[in-house]
């Protein structure tokens, strides 16, 4: 027995006779420390006594004949002159003597404290990993190489509803539309097959029911050696443009993927604010590193001392950095780009690492320009109708001969300007069609049954201000048609006709109004608002000429302008 020990190439040794001396052989040396060569033939009490205490009733139950086995036991020792944390994996067997007594006891050990503490730390990062990954602003998910998802950030779960038990696997799909999920799991089983990259988009079930549009992307995972390991991916609610807060965390080499590989830019800065860690995409982008301080040099003139002057303040103060600047792409042109960070803070509340994410905004920052635009441009409208409205309202008030008549000359006149806004409205205010324009403010007189307003002409368009005079002095003539003019009397009817005409400076438009078979028409002794607006005002507009003639068989208006201006 005794050889046995000694030539093995195990930890081993044999507790024998009364007090069990202890026999041990070179590899079982070591887990001794500072108690080598003295421990040797002393009795097990005395060997391991800071421990025996813990040892004692294993070694009663092995002498009283019962083998046992131990896997990974703690056992605190103070083998090297200092208490210790140790983890041991050993078999304590009965050793019989001649008269078939038990004598002695048999151990065969191996210390697994290595193993137990690397397990634990590889624990500890995967739980680093996903703490970090349940704070991410996305929903974020892992695969292993077969597609059986892992994993689920906690945003997954708090957006759908859904358990890990509803969720894991496949059961990811069940949280989009139904006219989604095949092809949304097609594309998935099909990209994971290739170890290619993925992407798609389906319509995802929010919590409350209500289905959101979102992107579901994801780069494939490889280990040091090539093998495939799955997808890391993240998962984004396009519906409302949430916008990320905060970048990926860094977790070992779940970081590595989590930072190289989510669609953002994500990197993390020192205390000083100093860069150590950007996304590959950043070199995509931009053909630089961004470490250090170089990040800056990607970033519009413009731009770059507010963009400085807000990460010094974040890294002075702690506040979170949040700003939106031009970043300078490989191809020259620059990019609108949101970039964010969040500190992490030790228990002393000392801010030890800095966390963020870039991300390209360039069309949401287009879109907002655009509506500006549009702001500014409405508020011009708006403003210019109201001088429109003021100019009409003092003309009428001040010119009418009762007050109720200066009522409902007012009201006609703002009811033909809304009509005019009517027709630039429905084409976005690119122009108006000449037709539309006079069916709209002859209709109310009649012009839509065409049995009192003749109409012809080509199609012609007129800009914004064109169209809005043209329609105000069509209502003047039609006001004025029906209390004096043809449309006075029951057989009386209007001819409206338009054509364009060549001429050196081009086309030419001529409008001619003529009534037919009203009264018969005498010269005014006065010339009234509406007729004031008529001869000047739509002739400035236009950049053309009108003229009035007060024909004995009708009122005959002729308009002759530049079509140009109204194309």
């Amino acid at each position: 027995m005794v050889r046995l020990v000694l030539n093995a190439k195990q930890p081993m040794f044999v507790a024998w006779g009364r007090d069990l001396n202890f026999i041990y052989n070179d590899d079982y040396a070591p887990i001794f420390g500072h108690r080598h060569p003295s421990a040797l033939g002393k009795p097990f009490a005395e060997a391991w006594s800071d421990i025996w205490s813990q040892i004692e009733p294993i070694v009663i139950q092995t002498l009283s004949g019962e083998a046992n086995f131990h896997d990974s036991l703690l056992i605190p020792m103070k083998r090297l002159g200092y208490a210790d944390e140790a983890w041991f994996t050993f078999s304590y067997n009965p050793v019989h003597g001649e008269d078939g007594a038990v004598a002695g006891l048999l151990c065969v050990a191996t210390e697994t404290t290595r193993q137990v503490l690397a397990e634990r730390s590889l624990k500890a990062g995967v739980d680093y990993f996903q703490s970090m990954a349940d704070e991410a602003p996305a929903m974020m998910w892992i695969t292993d190489p077969s597609g059986y998802c892992t994993y689920l950030n906690r945003r997954w779960y708090e957006f759908t509803g859904q358990t890990e038990e509803e969720a894991l696997g496949l059961g990811w799909t069940k949280a989009t539309h139904p006219d989604d999920q095949q092809r949304a799991t097609d594309v998935f089983v099909a990209a994971n097959a290739a170890q290619a990259s993925f992407y798609v988009e389906y319509r995802l079930r929010r919590a409350d029911g209500v289905y959101r549009l979102a992107i579901d992307k994801a780069e494939p995972r490889f280990g040091a050696n090539g093998e495939y390991l799955g997808y890391i991916g993240s998962v984004f609610d396009i519906g409302e443009r949430e916008e990320f807060e905060e970048a990926l965390r860094e977790s070992e080499e779940n970081y590595r993927y989590a930072a190289e590989l989510n669609p953002q830019t994500a990197w993390t800065a020192a205390a000083d604010g100093q860069l150590d860690r950007v996304a590959e995409r950043w070199r995509d982008w931009t053909g630089g590193s961004g470490l250090g301080a170089s990040w800056g040099e990607a970033i519009h003139p413009d731009d770059l001392q507010p963009s400085i002057a807000a990460w010094t303040k974040s890294v002075t103060t702690g506040e979170p950095y949040d700003i939106e600047h031009r970043v300078r792409m490989v191809s020259g042109d620059y990019r609108w780009m949101h970039s964010r960070a969040y500190p992490r803070r030790d228990e002393r509340g000392q801010i030890v690492r800095w966390y963020g994410t870039t991300e390209d905004v360039h069309e949401r920052r287009l879109g907002e320009e655009h509506l500006q635009l549009l702001i500014n441009e409405l508020n011009h409208r708006v403003k210019n109708s109201l001088a429109t409205v003021q100019a009409i309202a003092a003309q009428t008030f001040k010119t009418a001969e009762t007050f109720e008549q200066s009522k409902r000359d007012f009201s006609g006149r703002l009811v033909s300007l809304a009509q005019a806004h009517d027709v630039l409205t429905e084409t976005n205010w690119s122009g108006a069609a000449m037709r539309e324009i006079v069916d709209r403010t002859v209709g109310p007189h009649g012009g839509s049954s065409g049995s009192r307003f003749h109409l012809q002409g080509p199609d012609v368009v007129l800009d914004p201000k064109s169209a809005l005079a043209m329609s105000m002095a069509l209502h003047e003539l039609c006001t004025n048609a029906v209390k004096y003019g043809s449309l006075s009397v029951e057989a009386g009817h209007v001819e409206v006709t338009w054509r364009a005409i060549p001429s050196m400076n081009g086309l030419m438009l001529s409008v001619v109004w003529r009534e037919v078979g009203g009264p018969v028409v005498t010269m005014p002794t006065r010339r009234g608002f509406g007729s004031r607006l008529i001869e000047r005002g739509l002739a400035l507009e236009l950049g053309g000429e009108v003229r009035i003639a007060y024909d004995p068989a009708g009122v005959v208006c002729t308009i002759d302008a530049p079509l140009n201006k109204g194309i």
